[in-house]
């Protein structure tokens, strides 16, 4: 698998199916714009490609935060479908460990949902005891505490 930054409206619009994948509130209409403004705010998509088609997608931003330090936080990770089990993922994830140590950091953090736990086992994470969650702004004003 060989991997590179997507970087052209084109390139970014054609990951959309894969990304749809993972991320499936997210419209057609509204994903280029949804990754411009991310990439304001330090995200980069790469994509991971066999055969010349589209096999995984890896979306990271570099971050510092009280709790964790300077890391490489993933925030999109997502294999298609005909190409899992072949080990894109685990490539995938080996490539960003790469490209994250080449920019001097030596930690990746994730946010994993618990399907995915066990790959993310596999390739060496350790399960931390925060656990993502939110709310939707009403029902926390409007009396939900």
């Amino acid at each position: 698998m060989t991997v590179h930054e997507l970087m052209s409206d084109e390139e970014i619009a054609a990951a959309f199916p894969l990304m749809a994948e993972l991320r499936e509130r997210v419209e057609r209409s509204r994903f280029l714009p949804a990754i411009r403004r991310q990439q304001i705010e330090g995200y980069r998509l790469f994509a991971g490609s066999e055969g010349g088609e589209l096999a995984a997608l890896g979306g990271v931003r570099r971050t510092h935060t009280l709790a964790r330090g300077e890391h490489l936080f993933v925030d999109d990770l997502v294999v298609a479908a005909r190409f899992r089990g072949r080990g894109h993922g685990r490539s995938m994830m080996q490539w960003l460990g790469r490209w994250a140590a080449a920019q001097g950091l030596s930690w990746i953090y994730l946010d994993s949902r618990d399907s995915a736990e066990g790959f993310y086992r596999k390739v060496g994470f350790e399960m931390r005891s925060s656990i993502p969650c939110g709310v939707e702004i009403d029902k926390l004003v409007k009396g939900g505490c």
